[in-house]
Parts: C-alpha cells; structure tokens; sequence
C-alpha cells in the first residue's frame, strides 16, 4: 500500500504540471492563430516539430538517467566525457531530422497547394527554433535530472512527462515569437 501512495503522490502531481502547461499551449495557440495562418507551412510541419522535440528530449531524459544509475556521469553539476558525446550525438540526430522533416515538409506543402512565402526564411526560422529548443531542453534536463537523482528519485518518471507538455508549450512559442520578429 506504500507504493501504491508513493506512486500516486507522484503521478498526480506530474499529471496537474502536465496538464497546466497544456493549457496555456492550447490558449498561446489559439490567441496566435492568426499568425499561424497567414504562413499554412507552418501549421502543415508544427505538429511534427513538436513530436521531433519530444522525442528527442525523451531520449535525452532516458540516457542522463541510465548514465546516473550505472555511473558514467557523476551525478553532479559539471560536463563528462559521456555527456558531451550525448550532446554531440544528439545534436547531429536532430540536425538531420530536422533537414528530412523540412525536406518532406515542404514536398506535402506544395503537393496540397500550399503557397510557400520565402522559403529561407522559414526554414531559417524552423531551424532556430529547434536548436533553441533543443539547447534550453538539453541544460534543463541535464540539471532536472541531477536534482531528482541527488533526492532519490527517478529522473524518467519526473521529467518525460512535463518535457513533453514543456516541449508542446515552448515550441509553439518560440515558434510565434521568431515569425514575429522576422516576417
């Protein structure tokens, strides 16, 4: 019965974060959509930027945990070796997922007669956002899981659900900011 509380006392305080940050996603998204329309291309590739996000930061959470339970990373606030070759992998994984996800992007885009408004600039801005997004999600779970190893717990648990509702609500975001201050 003590871990059937211990899971519950987890869970639901991961569920309520969770669900917060999906609505102020859903209310960002829906006070923006203006801006979403005028460039369709972006709302054709949006839900797959999110997803490429996601998955890559649940990857991310998934290996600094592995790493802090066997001990190829001290669990401690400083690079390894072992970390930087996470990084580095990581950074070339989303790096040529992102040019596949813009590649086929476009080519579903311009079979559904989508009109593409200067092309660079909004792979110029899918681009940023990505590498933003992946650097600000790379430090927070770096230091994320640091934290909740060091007090017992388990980083996976903790931080894949909120890294996804957190990835959900920053790349819409950071999406819309940069298309403001570019176009």
């Amino acid at each position: 019965m003590e871990y059937f509380k211990k899971v519950f006392k987890q869970s639901f305080a991961i569920v309520v974060i969770s669900s917060v940050f999906g609505i102020f996603s859903g209310s960002f998204l829906s006070s923006n959509n203006e801006i979403l329309y005028t460039i369709p291309i972006i709302l054709l590739i949006l839900p797959s930027l999110n997803s490429l996000v996601g998955d890559i930061s649940t990857v991310l959470v998934s290996r600094l945990t592995t790493h802090l339970y066997i001990g190829t990373i001290p669990p401690k606030f400083k690079a390894s070796k072992r970390l930087k070759e996470d990084f580095l992998g990581l950074f070339i994984t989303i790096s040529l997922s992102l040019i596949v996800l813009i590649f086929f992007g476009y080519i579903f885009g311009l079979a559904m007669g989508i009109t593409i408004m200067n092309p660079f600039l909004i792979m110029t801005i899918i681009i940023i956002t990505i590498l933003l997004l992946f650097f600000i999600l790379f430090i927070t779970l770096f230091l994320g899981s640091i934290l909740i190893f060091r007090r017992g717990g388990d980083p996976s648990s903790f931080l894949i659900p909120i890294l996804t509702s957190l990835a959900d609500f920053l790349t819409p975001l950071i999406l819309i900011i940069l298309i403001i201050i570019f176009i």
